[in-house]
């Protein structure tokens, strides 16, 4: 990363580089004081909302996160289709909000997972990664930052074609990472992000029929394939979701690693006893787990984290489980952000750090706007009909609007 950062400043490979790279944190890190995201669901892999209703969305995303807010959109490798999302980039930029495209690759409908990626001959990425990196370029962009997440919690077993390949996803992490950067000088490329509760289930499979590796597992056996492929990442990116999961207040902080059937990780490291990978500071733990590889100052995107609520539109969504209501969740999400001053005596004034005052947190994308109601239906932030149209919006929404 860092000669990568220097690159960009300018610099020449000599004192200047170490100098221009640590410019190039700080430029990241105080690039965004508006913190605020959302992850858009206008296409989740599976079902995708007409573009006529794409611009009333944005809007209300724009309401939520303010001017240069973030915003998180999934983009599939079989519609790397300049003109259908120019349209969406150029909604962002009329609507003054920052772009975070996540790519992607297809879903398999039949098998109910995410294909993993189509390799060479060879064992590379590089012809898919080609195909990332001649999009990602071949889009106008109005921002100076172009952010790219490569890929979406790889040590899930319907991720990666029932059975992840930390290695494999290694590789394809860097081919991609190297195309676009080559592609594209603007390019800030985040890995995918991890899920911090998934168990190792060894040599045997879950109860859904696909296997899954623990985070720490999965990035120890990423670093021994590839010992630099974190290099090639200028932002992490972090899923750092509440306890719960999905329910649980912002102070209710834990570390936890669950090792099923014969599954080992011989290369355990036991973190501090303050951090903690189980919470809305989730990415501590991350940090501190690259650092013990010799990774230091990554800055964190959390792309994606929130609350479900008991409301919906829908009452058979299927991400219906018992839930907080939605003024609830309101209260957790300005807790999260902000801390609490005495707003709420009811609640405690420590166990987690605000978002907004961790210096190393350059961004929040709360999860998610607008899925399909079937879905979706006790994750949304916007009341949605069938067809997607907005009813109304939930209490989290006026906790954040600016």
């Amino acid at each position: 990363m860092l000669w990568r950062a220097a690159k960009r400043l300018g610099a020449t490979l000599t004192l200047i580089t170490l100098f221009g790279a640590l410019i190039w944190i700080f430029y990241l890190r105080n690039l965004a004081p508006n913190k605020r995201g959302i992850h858009l669901l206008l296409d989740d892999g599976r079902n995708v909302w007409d573009t006529s209703l794409w611009y009333e969305h944005l809007q209300y995303a724009r309401q939520l996160v303010g001017d240069g807010g973030f915003v998180v959109e999934l983009i599939r490798a079989d519609d790397l289709d300049l003109e259908r999302w120019q349209y969406f980039m150029d909604l962002c930029a009329a609507l003054g909000i920052t772009p975070i495209l996540r790519l992607a690759t297809t879903f398999d409908r039949e098998n109910n997972w995410w294909n993993a990626p189509t390799a060479d001959s060879d064992g590379s990425y590089r012809t898919l990664a080609s195909d990332y990196a001649t999009f990602v370029a071949g889009l106008e962009w109005t921002t100076d930052t172009h952010y790219v997440i490569v890929g979406n919690e790889p040590n899930h077993g319907n991720e990666w074609s029932g059975r992840p390949n930390p290695a494999a996803y290694a590789r394809f992490l860097i081919d991609v990472a190297d195309a676009i950067h080559a592609a594209d000088p603007q390019a800030i490329i985040l890995n995918a992000g991890f899920d911090p509760y998934t168990p190792n289930t060894g040599s045997q499979p879950f109860i859904d029929g696909m296997y899954y590796v623990d985070e720490e597992s999965f990035l120890d056996d990423m670093i021994a394939a590839y010992p630099d492929v974190f290099s090639y990442v200028d932002v992490w990116a972090s899923h750092s979701y509440p306890q719960g999961p999905f329910t649980l207040p912002p102070w209710v902080q834990a570390y936890g690693r669950d090792m099923l059937n014969d599954a080992v990780n011989r290369q355990h490291a036991e973190p501090p006893a303050d951090i903690y990978n189980r919470g809305i500071n989730g990415y501590e733990w991350e940090l501190w787990k690259l650092s013990t590889y010799g990774i230091h100052d990554l800055p964190v995107m959390i792309t994606e984290t929130g609350w479900r609520h008991s409301e919906s539109t829908d009452p058979n969504a299927l991400d219906n489980t018992p839930l907080p209501d939605a003024v609830t969740v309101a209260q957790y999400v300005e807790l999260a952000f902000y801390g609490n001053d005495g707003r709420y005596p009811q609640y405690p004034t420590s166990g987690w750090t605000p978002w907004a005052d961790d210096t190393r947190v350059i961004g929040v994308a709360l999860f998610a706007l607008d899925g399909v109601t079937t879905e979706w239906g006790h994750t949304n932030w916007l009341s949605l009909d069938a067809d997607g149209r907005v009813l109304d919006t939930y209490a989290m929404f006026d906790v954040l609007e600016p």
